[in-house]
């Protein structure tokens, strides 16, 4: 999933793992692919959370437990 993520991202954002889950930093908001991130996350049982990390956004994720 690491590489599907960075690969659909680029060079827009970056990308890390983080405690089984997932650390997005976005690089260009308006060229990001938001929906298929999104999506790609979601699909794959992930909650996610958004927030601000230095100037950029930054996305969180992390397998839901249930």
């Amino acid at each position: 999933m690491l590489e599907k993520l960075r690969a659909k991202i680029g060079n827009k954002g970056k990308v890390f793992e983080d405690y089984g889950g997932y650390e997005i930093i976005v690089l260009d908001s308006e060229k990001f692919p938001w929906k298929d991130v999104f999506e790609m996350l979601i699909d794959s049982g992930f909650q996610i959370w958004i927030n601000k990390k230095n100037s950029h956004i930054q996305i969180e994720s992390k397998p839901e437990v249930n």
